[in-house]
């Protein structure tokens, strides 16, 4: 890849990786899945940036019968999801340890009956963040 500046600054600051449109992962010869970070070095220094968590729109959006949210996770840990209705109120609670790297909950519409807009919330001990997804009938 070739990257043009387009204004003066640390490169290390303006440039990561991330999953949010395609997952960021690489493969070995062997075809392991392999982690993507970027080393930047500035004399003595070294600095590596990669991945942290990131929580993912949930698919499909809007889902009738079955959907997942994934996340990932930059060490292993506990995660709790949390789905909540519109007023806020909680509607739904899991919780699993998982594995460094890409993770997924899967919600089928039986855990779920509320139809509409809903918020979901992926928390670990260090991170937390929040989607907006939509059930159907």
């Amino acid at each position: 890849m070739t990257f043009r500046a387009t204004k003066a600054g640390l490169i290390s600051q303006m440039l990561g990786v991330s999953s949010r449109i395609t997952k960021a992962e690489g493969y070995s010869l062997t075809n392991d899945r392999l982690d993507v970070a970027f080393r930047f070095t500035n004399g003595n220094t070294s600095t590596i940036s990669g991945v942290g968590f990131e929580l993912y729109q949930n698919q499909p959006n809007p889902f009738v019968n079955k959907t997942f949210i994934g996340f990932h996770l930059p060490e292993a840990a506990n995660a709790t999801l949390r789905v909540f209705d519109e007023t806020g109120r909680m509607i739904f609670t899991q919780q699993g340890d998982f594995a460094k790297g890409y993770n997924t909950f899967s919600i089928d519409r039986q855990l779920i009956t509320t139809i509409g807009v809903l918020y979901y919330t992926v928390e670990t001990v260090s991170d937390k963040a929040t989607r907006k997804m939509i059930q159907s009938k």
